[in-house]
């Protein structure tokens, strides 16, 4: 994988990333942190350290040697899309053994998902804890599995600006630095911490909370990348090797609106009702292995200046 996970990622900003154990009662931390930052760090007995480091590897193996990996137009990375039925496909089965890890890997996901929704729901007084997770019962979701490419002291950012347009999205990485979100004016750096999940909102989740929750602004920076406070020393350490990471990407149900008017007293509301669907198509640029992410919404734009 490179860089040995863990090594060289230097954990800081810690108070605008904060560490939640999802197995010690500390699901009442979860909202206070996505209101802060709009990202938070979790560990839960449901992925292991040594699922973590197999998917990481499976991932590796899957990039190298399937014809359906993609080379991004823009940003110097490679990637494969994929939805959980799209691990049971003949496309795959030169790494069949490298999928069944995968698909563990998705199914646990999959259900500290349902916790974090549960928990979204309950920590901003809702009184139907269930709400959020009903709007993702059709496990209407993907991951996307990524090898960011080496740099040199040249390279900007390895993964551009951008805020991710569903509800959650839960992030390996394999501890290479670079990572960072814009909170409080700054690119700050997210910190890796072993064993643990990075979570950040989508817009579509934020909207619903009418923004209390934030979808924030976030990018792989390079040495060359504006505005950084990570250290040129380390990124230009972290781009002398290939990073490895899988983002899974947690989207309500198709039907679902983009606005909803009414649950347990309260008003989740957006001025654009669109189907999550064609939200996602709209803030993505496509379905599939075509999606770029290509457009911001207005209120990025404003805060990128």
């Amino acid at each position: 994988l490179g860089m040995q996970i863990g090594e060289g990622a230097t954990c800081i900003e810690k108070d605008f990333f904060p560490l939640v154990n999802l197995d010690d009662n500390q699901c009442d931390q979860v909202v206070p942190a996505l209101r802060d930052s709009g990202f938070l760090i979790v560990k839960s007995s449901l992925l292991d350290l040594e699922l973590q480091q197999k998917a990481l590897a499976a991932s590796a193996r899957i990039l190298e040697l399937s014809s359906k990996t993609v080379t991004h137009p823009s940003d110097p990375k490679q990637y494969m899309m994929l939805s959980f039925d799209d691990l049971g496909g003949e496309d795959l089965s030169e790494v069949s053994e490298d999928v069944r890890i995968i698909k563990e890997y998705y199914s646990s996901l999959r259900k500290i998902r349902d916790i974090l929704l549960q928990s979204i729901a309950s920590g901003i007084g809702m009184d139907d804890a269930e709400f959020f997770s009903r709007q993702h019962n059709e496990n209407n979701d993907s991951i996307r599995l990524l090898n960011y490419l080496h740099g040199d002291e040249n390279t900007a950012n390895r993964c551009k600006e951008h805020s991710d347009y569903g509800t959650l999205t839960l992030l390996l990485t394999d501890g290479v630095g670079g990572l960072e979100a814009f909170v409080d004016g700054k690119w700050r750096q997210v910190p890796y911490v072993e064993g643990t999940l990075i979570v950040n909102i989508g817009s579509i989740l934020s909207e619903w909370t009418r923004q209390d929750l934030k979808a924030t602004l976030h990018r792989v920076a390079g040495p060359a990348s504006i505005g950084s406070t990570t250290s040129t020393n380390d990124l230009l350490k972290a781009v002398s090797v290939q990073r490895r990471s899988i983002a899974y990407f947690a989207d309500p149900n198709p039907n679902v609106a983009t606005t909803l008017s009414k649950s347990n007293h309260q008003s989740l509301a957006n001025e654009d009702n669109m189907t999550i669907d064609e939200y996602i198509q709209w803030r993505s640029g496509g379905t599939g292995a075509d999606r770029s992410g290509v457009s911001f919404t207005s209120k990025e734009e404003e805060r990128l200046g």
